[in-house]
């Protein structure tokens, strides 16, 4: 037997055979308005004290932000970098609005993020954006359309402020339907308040009692015990009905809360725990430590599952992009056939490559992937007649550029000087509202470490949130020992990953996916990273039908996402 294709079924037996199903360490923000009144129980801040006891176990990883970070601290990167976002807002919880509170919900929404509100949280701005949506997702179970009926139109109603609310104020969310013979056509949702009536910040002590003794968040806990000091919440509190309640909590004069709350909203999970206050030392008692690493693993858990299983969503054919397709085919095709080709196959997103001959066919290109419902996914380089037409198609493409190989006499002049030279397209790429994908090609600048250098560059000196980064594995072979490492690295900034085939020392360069010896071990690689994006396939053989080249690698994909 030939000793490669020997080796590649050996490592491919120990991959399926070994546990490589264990979850990778769970990431957590840390989230602190970082208040001064702190100072009066903590030495380093609240959400520091927070961070601190987290870090002591090996399966979590946290790092700490604060409102007065770039971007709030709630930036694109740092949310691509968490499974659970913890949160501590109270004097300054203005200061995040709900529009920018809409990516953290979004990606809870969608599975990829869940969310810890800490007491006076209930008024921070990702905690109230998540209880519209979830208000906003009852609403639609409430009064589901019907084919039959005309549809149900919906008012959204916010409330006026953060004002508490009296005891006698309407309990919100609440639902006025209107309906005409008989049919509900019209429905007023006032959206919840995310307050309650009473509150009393005079460090007596509360009980919290455990409700669910066999839920996760409770793990290890007595069914009641004190929070020493604290502030008084008192019921009823103007949020949705939750879906689990873990703790009451109670108070010698006879005030009760529901104190530790669960929700779900799409795919993820928003946890509310209301002992708090920034001027008792709160968190470092170890029923309330226990209580939050209790939370984190539980929900980070299931992010970090839904990650694993969200790769095999991206390896599905309907959600591949196919790339080198345009150039790279022996046949020739012009738009109208490309996109036929691909719809046969079954494929829905293509990204687009060309030479100067495509050029005055770029725009029926558009037209025939659009006849089709192909997603015009990404472009390659830097076209004007290209951009003018997705302006005017009103399209955002991720476009991808190789990133310069300076000469310079320092790494940090290499950084710079390749940051500047992509500057143009950067602003370019902003006015379009496209992503910009860095584009590994060789050279310096198809290393992972430089690619992340100058994507980092552009974020942080040039305020450039929409640069990522695209990687390619049949232009990174020299990365295949380092690829856990590299794959880690870039994680945060991956726009899309393209697949190749890949046998040591590029031996062919171009191999169909799950014909190389390190395939199964890259997409493993990926997968424990918790990648979740976007994933091509390429056509990239000019020798052959490019319909013929892309079968192969679906062919070949199918057989390794069994596996995973």
């Amino acid at each position: 037997m030939n000793p490669s294709l020997l080796r590649g079924l050996v490592l491919t037996a120990l991959f399926c055979l070994s546990d490589l199903s264990q979850a990778r360490s769970i990431r957590v923000v840390v989230w602190d308005e970082q208040q001064p009144r702190q100072a009066e129980a903590y030495d380093n801040f609240l959400g520091n004290e927070i961070v601190k006891h987290l870090q002591q176990f090996d399966d979590l990883e946290v790092i700490s932000r604060r409102l007065d970070d770039p971007g709030k601290g709630i930036d694109e990167n740092t949310l691509d970098q968490a499974d659970v976002l913890v949160w501590w807002g109270h004097a300054r919880n203005g200061e995040v609005s709900l529009e920018e509170s809409k990516p953290i919900v979004r990606r809870i929404r969608e599975g990829k993020l869940s969310l810890i509100a800490l007491h006076s949280a209930h008024w921070a701005s990702p905690f109230m954006e998540a209880m519209n949506e979830r208000t906003r997702l009852d609403a639609a179970r409430k009064y589901p359309n019907s084919p039959d009926t005309p549809r149900v139109r919906f008012e959204f109603v916010p409330p006026p402020g953060r004002f508490p609310p009296s005891h006698a104020s309407i309990i919100t969310p609440a639902y006025y339907a209107w309906k005409r013979q008989g049919v509900v056509q019209q429905v007023r949702v006032d959206l919840p308040n995310c307050c309650f009536p009473d509150y009393r910040p005079d460090g007596k002590p509360g009980y919290l009692h455990t409700m669910l003794p066999d839920h996760p968040i409770a793990k290890g806990l007595p069914r009641r015990f004190p929070v020493h000091q604290t502030e008084m919440y008192n019921e009823p509190f103007h949020v949705p009905e939750p879906d689990e309640v873990v703790f009451h909590e109670t108070w010698e004069a006879g005030e009760f809360f529901r104190s530790g709350m669960v929700w779900e909203i799409g795919k993820g999970k928003v946890f509310y725990f209301r002992p708090g206050h920034e001027t008792y030392p709160i968190y470092k008692q170890k029923e309330v430590q226990r209580i939050i690493v209790n939370a984190v693993r539980w929900l980070g858990e299931e992010i970090a599952g839904n990650t694993r299983t969200a790769l095999l969503e991206s390896l599905e054919k309907r959600n591949l992009v196919a790339w080198c397709i345009v150039p790279f085919d022996a046949k020739k095709r012009n738009p109208q056939q490309r996109a036929e080709m691909l719809s046969q196959l079954g494929i829905r997103r293509v990204a687009y490559d060309w030479r100067a001959e495509h050029v005055p066919r770029f725009e029926e290109e558009i037209l025939e992937y659009q006849r089709l419902g192909i997603e015009y996914f990404a472009f390659w380089d830097s076209h004007e007649t290209a951009f003018s037409l997705f302006e005017k198609h009103g399209m955002q493409p991720q476009i991808w550029k190789t990133v310069p190989s300076p000469q310079a006499t320092t790494q940090a002049m290499r950084v710079q000087v390749a940051a500047e030279a992509l500057l143009p397209l950067v602003k370019r790429t902003a006015r379009l509202g496209s992503k910009l994908g860095l584009y590994n090609h060789g050279g310096w600048g198809g290393h992972p470490e430089n690619l992340v250098a100058v994507c980092r560059s552009l974020r942080e000196v040039y305020q450039a949130e929409h640069v990522g980064i695209v990687y390619n594995f049949h232009h990174g072979h020299g990365d295949i020992e380092t690829f856990e490492a590299s794959v880690a690295l870039m994680l945060p900034h991956l726009l899309c990953v393209n697949l190749n085939g890949m046998n040591e020392g590029a031996k062919p360069k171009i191999l169909p996916i799950g014909s190389g010896q390190h395939d199964l071990m890259m997409l493993r690689s990926l997968q424990r990273a918790g990648y979740q994006g976007p994933i091509g396939i390429l056509g990239h053989v000019a020798t052959e039908d490019v319909a013929l080249t892309l079968q192969k690698n679906l062919t070949g994909l199918a057989a390794l996402r069994a596996t995973l």
